[in-house]
């Protein structure tokens, strides 16, 4: 990595979230990404299953534990309102 680029990394660091956020949406709606290889569709769907199957085989042997879509909403608003309370506190 040239030093500039380590230099705009750390310079980005420094933003607040939602300049962050607001740069790298405006990046990536301007720039498409680098094909890498075995990017095809075959490819992605085959992962796809893989990982759908992963998944699967976790929850038939107990791996995982299953909620509801009420209480994965109410971890996700917990964790959301944790976070923002705490970016309040250190800024």
């Amino acid at each position: 990595m040239t030093q500039m680029l380590e230099h705009i990394m750390r310079e980005i660091k420094t933003l607040p979230p939602v300049e962050r956020f607001n740069l790298w949406r405006d990046l990536g709606q301007e720039f498409d990404p680098p094909m890498v290889e075995g990017d095809d569709e075959e490819s992605v769907e085959a992962a796809w299953n893989a990982e759908i199957d992963d998944r699967v085989k976790e929850i038939e042997d107990g791996k995982v534990e299953l909620v509801s879509a009420e209480e994965a909403e109410q971890r996700i608003r917990a964790k959301l309102a944790q976070r923002r309370n705490s970016h309040v506190m250190t800024a």
